[in-house]
């Protein structure tokens, strides 16, 4: 099998990690709830204030992630971004669980003016169906976007995390100490992450691969995501939930308000947790 049908098809080595079965719907939406979390956001324009929380709907197997990006003030909060993302909890052939994408909606402002996304699967025409509405003429209307493969496992970036949790990735390759996940990211921010970061494509689909990048003094484990050409650094807690993010080439660094500082000094811990997942803060 050459590398671009390994990736089309879920990857055989994350398979062969996932060896956890199938749990039962009540255990794994517990450890799927995420209650709201504060988390310090920097990147090249200053610092700002992640909102995060997750759960799942009543009466539904359709897990939600909520996801704020605000900027302080005298006046108060000004929310700059704001995502909702919806996926259905399902199996693969009652073996695996997984995650499947099923809306998201997006909101930026840029300069003041709202922008607009909202990104819904079409299982029957095996496509997402985008509409923009914004203040220019190129990012306004709807249209359709093919899915590479019916045979694929897809993730919202927004619930990377979750989707390998889900499939029982992340605990086979914490034992293991070694693994990689093979999968498409579906960016909920399209088609505005030209605006967004540097040097980025402005594709709704990419290529992804999840690697398992050891741990760090704290017992707290990494995993290096791979995508568009870039590596984003995500640090979980024994409880296999993101607290900390960093997207070197992004100039991006996100880190919980729960996590003990080992260090008076935050960009001194972000640092060491860049060198030790292999990047740079040069």
């Amino acid at each position: 099998m050459n590398k671009t049908v390994g990736l089309i098809f879920f990857s055989l080595i994350a398979l062969s990690a996932c060896s956890t079965g199938v749990k039962k719907a009540k255990e794994l939406k517990k450890e799927l709830v995420r209650g709201e979390e504060h988390f310090s956001y920097t990147d090249k324009n200053g610092q700002y204030l992640v909102r995060l929380t997750a759960g799942f709907n009543k009466k539904e197997n359709t897990f939600f992630s909520k996801r704020s990006l605000e900027s302080s003030g005298e006046e108060g909060n000004k929310i700059l971004e704001q995502s909702v993302v919806l996926s259905d909890l399902g199996s693969i052939k009652k073996k695996k669980n997984i995650l499947r994408p099923k809306l998201s909606q997006y909101n930026v402002w840029f300069d003041g003016k709202k922008y607009f996304s909202e990104l819904k699967m079409n299982p029957i025409k095996k496509t997402i169906d985008v509409k923009m509405v914004s203040p220019e003429s190129q990012w306004n209307g709807v249209k359709q976007v093919k899915l590479p493969s019916t045979k694929v496992l897809y993730c919202f970036f927004s619930q990377v995390i979750e989707c390998a949790k889900t499939i029982g990735f992340l605990s086979e390759a914490i034992n293991k100490e070694t693994g990689t996940m093979n999968f498409y990211i579906i960016w909920e921010g399209y088609p505005y992450m030209n605006e967004t970061f540097t040097d980025f494509p402005s594709q709704l689909i990419s290529k992804a691969q999840l690697e398992y990048d050891g741990k760090t003094k704290e017992n707290e484990r990494r995993f290096n995501l791979k995508v568009a050409g870039q590596s984003i650094f995500f640090v979980l807690d024994t409880h296999q939930q993101m607290k900390k993010m960093f997207w070197v080439s992004q100039g991006i660094s996100m880190v919980s308000m729960l996590v003990k500082k080992s260090s008076d000094n935050p960009k001194e811990n972000s640092g060491e947790d860049l060198k030790e997942a292999g990047g740079s803060i040069e």
